[in-house]
């Protein structure tokens, strides 16, 4: 036995647990309580409820979905999350933002920054408005509802995107899905594995580099072929406070911006509880911002997530005092 397993599970010399000690060990475990597993949520009640219904619908039938301002949040709070991005970008690039003029990523370069375009990364943990945002009540009912109840933030970033005139492509970000597809290439039909949404807050028109999506290619369950759909992509044209929404099949790109300007964005980006997540949440998350919220949102980041152990083993209670709660009412605007 190595060294640094001894010294952390005791020498090797030390003589095995008596029956006693075996007997012992056994009922604490079996009065521990119970592992908690969230409810199935009475999903499609929660939708009715909201006056959601319709924008499911439509999310099935055509692949995306526009919530109008009045189905989603005050305008308070819209510009609250604006006026916060601006500052995170400020902070990061260096640059002052401005929404009438052309945006600049300044010293913040990651591998996805464009001519035209950057995004802002991880942003739950740099307010609590961002924390807000994961508790709005149609948020997460729309996600829910693609996911089955099975969701986990994956990450949450906002898009920046500019007139470049060197750029002139029809669309500045190719058409995609966000689905993780087969070897085969084959995309999941029956359900979502990830799913995605903008919280709009610039007016989203195609001259304004609006989303571009293609109706109904969820369907098709396989990624696009380099240049197919582009004749048939829409922009997906909102009010400032909207919510689209789309499902992880669908092929989405972004129209070329030829207005003056910013477009921005807070995408929040959902997976499968049993997938790997973009950004890290998790263990990453403080106790602090958990006793603040409720217990769905423990749960959406992984709070009662136990995988990823070493040699101690799992622990399955984790940090079951948040997301074992009796769910509180969200804070959200």
């Amino acid at each position: 036995m190595s060294e640094a397993i001894s010294q952390e599970f005791g020498d090797e010399r030390e003589p095995a647990l008596t029956r006693e000690q075996l007997k012992a060990l056994y009922e604490a475990k079996k009065a521990r309580p119970p592992v908690f597993r969230a409810p199935q949520q009475d999903i499609v009640g929660r939708l009715e409820e909201l006056g959601l219904t319709e924008y499911a619908l439509q999310l099935d039938h055509q692949g995306y979905a526009v919530v109008p301002p009045e189905r989603v949040s005050t305008p308070d709070f819209v510009e609250r999350v604006r006026e916060t991005v601006l500052r995170v970008a400020k902070e990061r690039t260096g640059v002052t933002h401005e929404l009438d003029r052309a945006g600049n990523p300044g010293r913040y370069i990651t591998d996805v920054t464009g001519g035209d375009s950057y995004l802002l990364f991880y942003l739950l943990f740099e307010d609590e408005v961002f924390e807000e945002w994961l508790e709005n009540p149609a948020l997460g009912a729309m996600i829910d509802y693609m996911l089955r109840g099975q969701g986990q933030l994956s990450s949450m970033v906002a898009f920046v995107r500019w007139h470049n005139p060197d750029i002139t492509d029809k669309l500045t970000l190719n058409l995609h899905s966000d689905s993780p597809g087969s070897p085969e290439g084959v995309l999941p039909l029956g359900y979502d594995l990830v799913c995605n949404s903008a919280l709009v807050l610039t007016p989203y028109t195609k001259e304004n580099g609006a989303l571009a999506v293609v109706p109904g290619s969820h369907r098709l369950a396989r990624q696009p072929l380099p240049g197919e759909g582009i004749d048939r992509a829409v922009p997906v044209e909102a009010e400032v406070g909207s919510l689209i929404l789309w499902h992880g099949g669908t092929w989405h790109g972004a129209f070329r911006r030829t207005n003056p300007g910013i477009r921005l964005n807070v995408t929040s980006y959902h997976c499968h509880r049993a997938l790997k997540t973009q950004e890290k949440y998790q263990w990453h998350v403080p106790d602090e911002m958990l006793k603040r919220r409720s217990a769905r949102f423990a749960r959406i980041l992984g709070a009662d997530d136990p995988m990823g152990w070493g040699a101690e083993g799992p622990d399955f209670r984790g940090r079951a005092q948040y997301t074992e709660r009796t769910e509180e009412a969200s804070t959200a605007q």
